[in-house]
């Protein structure tokens, strides 16, 4: 019967433990989207783009596939290289995280929006909006 007791105790602490960890990380842009971002890398941004992402940019918008994403990106980022990325406010509602950085480049800045949701336990951007700040 302690035994039962025991395990049932170490189970609880377990699930507990788990559930904060996931709080912690809930509403929050994941590390690799800010550091692909940072550094201009179009090829890791594109590993948390959904199957089909919303993509706003100065020249360009629409519904594009992971793969043509991914390649405006990588223009984008050659155009505009990074000269610093910070999230400045995120949060979640309704079962998606959003976040909005600040990217700076040699020439200006640019608001970034992120659309996150989970999909099969993976965080997945499903729209990114690329919007030219007045400086």
């Amino acid at each position: 019967m302690k035994t039962l007791k025991r395990i049932l105790v170490v189970s609880l602490i377990a699930a507990l433990a788990n559930a904060a960890a996931v709080a912690q990380n809930s509403g929050r842009l994941p590390d690799g989207i800010s550091n692909a971002t940072r550094s201009g890398d179009a090829y890791e941004l594109a590993e948390y783009f959904n199957d089909r992402v919303e993509l706003v940019l100065p020249e360009k918008s629409g519904v594009f596939s992971r793969e043509q994403a991914q390649f405006m990106m990588k223009d984008f980022f050659a155009k505009y290289p990074a000269s610093s990325f910070q999230v400045i406010h995120q949060g979640e509602r309704e079962n998606a995280t959003f976040a909005i950085g600040r990217y700076s480049y040699d020439r200006g800045q640019f608001r970034l929006l992120f659309l996150i949701r989970n999909s099969d336990g993976r965080a997945l951007i499903h729209q990114l909006r690329v919007e030219k700040q007045d400086e």
